[in-house]
This record gives C-alpha cells, sequence and structure tokens, in this order.
C-alpha cells in the first residue's frame, strides 16, 4: 500500500507539473525573448536582454536626432507617440530588471501555490483561473501583434501602390516611424525598413511579455481569492449530517477548515501586496506616458483626416491600440478588487449560524480585513479600475482638446 501510495503522489505531482507547464509556456517564452524569466541561465539572460536594450538604444537615437531636425510643431507631433512608447517599453523592462528578486518570489509562489490544496475542487477552481491567464495572454498578444502588422502594413503602402498602380514617379516613401538614420533613405530604404521590422517585433515582444506576465500574477491571485471563497462557502459540510450534532466534529472540521482558509488567504493578500510593490511605480510613469501619447495620436488623426487618410489609420490604429491597453489593464485591477471584497460575501453565505458562538467571532477577523479591496495603483494615487478607466479618457481628450486649440 505504502508503494501504491508513492507512486499515487509521484505521477499526481508529474501531472501537476505538467498542467503548470502548459497554463505559463507562453509567459515563459515571451519572457526568455528578451531575457526576463526568472529561471532562464544567466547567459542567456544577459545575450537577449543586451539584444532589447540595444534596439531600445538604436530607436531613441534615431528618434531623437528627428526631433533635432524637426523645423515646426507638425513634425514634432508625428515622432513623439513612437518614441513615448519606446519610453513606455523601456520602463517595462526595467521594471523587471530591478525588481528582479521579487519577480523571482512572485513566480515561485505562482508555482508553488498549486500544492497546498487539498480537494480537487479546490484544485479545479485554480486551473480555471490559470485558464483564464492563458486565455488573456492569447488575447492580448494575438491583438498587439495584428496590429502591429496592420500598423505596418500602411507604412509599406506607397511601395504596395506603386507596385499594383505605379505611376509616373515613385510616391513618397513611408517609414514605420518617424525617424533620421543619418543616411539617404530613399537610396537605403529597405535597409532601413527591414531594421525597424526587426526592432519592432522585438520590441513589442518586450511590452507584451511584461503585460502578459501582469495577468497571470493577477488572475492567480483571484483563483487564490475564490479558494478562499469556496472554503468560508463549505465551511460546515465536512461533517457528515449524522455527526451534526457533535459539536466537536463540527468544532474540529471548522477549525482545520478556518486556519487553512486564513493560510490562503494571507497568501493571497501578500501575493496582491508583492504585485503592487513591483508594478506602482512603473504604472505611474506608463500611465503618464499613455495619457500624453494617446493625447498626441488623436490630434494627428484629426490633422491627418483631411490631408492624408493613410496617416491618419496608422495613428488611429496607435490610439486604438493605447486604449485597449488601458481598458486590459483596468480590467485586472477591477477584478481584484472585486475578488478581494467578494470574501465578505462568502463568508455571509455561508452556514456560519451553525458554529459555536466562540467560532462565529473568527469570521470578524476576516470580515474587516475583507472591508479594505487588494488594488493596484500608480504611486498610490491613480487606482486601476474600469470606473478610472472613463477618467483616463476624460484627461486624455482633455489635453487633446488643448492641443488641437493651440494647433488653429
Amino acid at each position: 500500500s505504502n508503494v501504491i501510495l508513492a507512486w499515487t503522489r509521484k505521477h499526481s505531482s508529474k501531472s501537476m507539473k505538467h498542467t503548470r507547464d502548459y497554463y505559463y509556456d507562453i509567459n515563459r517564452r515571451f519572457l526568455s525573448i528578451i531575457g526576463q524569466w526568472p529561471y532562464q541561465k544567466p547567459k542567456a539572460r544577459l545575450f537577449f536582454l543586451a539584444l532589447v536594450f540595444t534596439c531600445l538604444i538604436n530607436t531613441a537615437i534615431t528618434q531623437i536626432a528627428k526631433l533635432l531636425m524637426c523645423k515646426n510643431e507638425q513634425c514634432i507631433f508625428e515622432v513623439l507617440p513612437p518614441h513615448f512608447l519606446m519610453w513606455n517599453i523601456l520602463v517595462k523592462v526595467f521594471t523587471f530588471r530591478f525588481n528582479n528578486q521579487k519577480i523571482k518570489n512572485l513566480t515561485d509562489q505562482l508555482f508553488a501555490n498549486w500544492d497546498i490544496f487539498e480537494t480537487q475542487e479546490e484544485r479545479e477552481i485554480m486551473k480555471k483561473y490559470a485558464e483564464n491567464g492563458r486565455r488573456y495572454v492569447l488575447i492580448y498578444s494575438s491583438y498587439l501583434y495584428v496590429t502591429a502588422i496592420s500598423y505596418t502594413i500602411t507604412s509599406l503602402w506607397p511601395c504596395i501602390m506603386d507596385a499594383i498602380i505605379p505611376l509616373n514617379t515613385s510616391r513618397p516613401i513611408m517609414l514605420i516611424w518617424e525617424a533620421y538614420y543619418f543616411v539617404d533613405e530613399e537610396k537605403y530604404y529597405y535597409y532601413i525598413l527591414c531594421d525597424m521590422l526587426i526592432i519592432f517585433m522585438i520590441c513589442l515582444t518586450g511590452l507584451i511579455a511584461h503585460d502578459c506576465m501582469f495577468f497571470t500574477y493577477i488572475n492567480h491571485v483571484c483563483g487564490l481569492f475564490a479558494v478562499v471563497g469556496f472554503r468560508f462557502e463549505h465551511m460546515t459540510y465536512k461533517c457528515d449530517i449524522a455527526s451534526r450534532n457533535l459539536i466537536d466534529c463540527l468544532d474540529n472540521a471548522y477549525h482545520r477548515q478556518f486556519v487553512f482558509s486564513i493560510h490562503v488567504h494571507r497568501k493571497a493578500l501578500q501575493f496582491a501586496k508583492l504585485i503592487e510593490s513591483v508594478f506602482s511605480i512603473s504604472f505611474a510613469i506608463q500611465l503618464a506616458i499613455v495619457t500624453v501619447a494617446v493625447s498626441i495620436s488623436l490630434l494627428q488623426v484629426s490633422i491627418q483626416l483631411h490631408h492624408n487618410i493613410v496617416e491618419a489609420t496608422r495613428y488611429f490604429l496607435f490610439v486604438v491600440a493605447q486604449l485597449f491597453y488601458l481598458f486590459c489593464f483596468s480590467l485586472q485591477g477591477q477584478k481584484l478588487m472585486d475578488y478581494s471584497l467578494d470574501i465578505r460575501d462568502k463568508i455571509y453565505n455561508s452556514a456560519w449560524y451553525e458554529l459555536p458562538v466562540k467560532r462565529q467571532k473568527m469570521f470578524l477577523i476576516v470580515m474587516r480585513r475583507g472591508i479594505e479591496a487588494s488594488t493596484v495603483t500608480a504611486c498610490q494615487i491613480y487606482v486601476y479600475s474600469l470606473q478610472n478607466f472613463t477618467t483616463i479618457l476624460q484627461t486624455a481628450m482633455s489635453y487633446f482638446t488643448v492641443l488641437a486649440s493651440f494647433n488653429e
């Protein structure tokens, strides 16, 4: 029997490891590409990280050179949106780099928390939320890659039209973003284009890797809160009906349930606080950058709409991608708030009235903590939620109005 039990545990452990690898494999691949996967070999991490920084520095130099060459506001406004995107990606990469130990702690807990659950129902809850996280990763990454490809196609539109409907003279070339490469752009256009395409995809992967890992962390902590709520709701069901009158049975079963639930609840709260400590400062910088970038891009859409429909389409795609980014983060922040506050309702909906009075009073400790929502903030100033998402939209529109009035 001992041999069978040992084999069962070993088989269960292998099965659980395979499940974890399935749910987090996409995140591992994205983070490995930019040298930020915590379990990556040091040399590989250094190589891929150096590659990302080289791409970002290359982009920064050429964009700053273009800014220095600009002689009017319109030229500056054309350069700034992709330039802000570059700084946004740089902030994301630095976030993982400077919080390397915290990221490793988060990822260690992400894997370790799967082994603490006792029942199949709890494991199924964690699988459900891990699957949700994986789904978010697939949708978010696919959307951004499709948007990037669409944006690139609009940049190649003059070349495509020259091939389909040639004119006596070639149409003016368009770069993926405004930059100055210190060479003749027409002569070396395809070399510059290839360089931009490679940089674009590598840097975009860095952005996606950061965001998708954040989504995975949030869905994991929501799963922990869901397990705690499930335990509180079914707190008194462990004793069978025939033993309901035996206070000792009920009391002991409740005590084990309560201790474990408090343990998991504390883990969820600590996990949420660690997420907040890692991303708070980074999110404040990113929020400021994205708000200004959206405002300037809206200005460019309104200007180019009457002169160049292709350029207007490019900036429109950029605006939609930025708004989608803000909405996804606001949605994750809202989910974290809702699940952390939902513990109170789960306790209320449980059969707490069947417990001894001295045990009922212990619920007050958890309910008191459940009054305060776990949040994702930007330096404790801005709370990511769906309600505040509309506030950011209003702010961006206000900046756009001011810029448009000056442009007139």
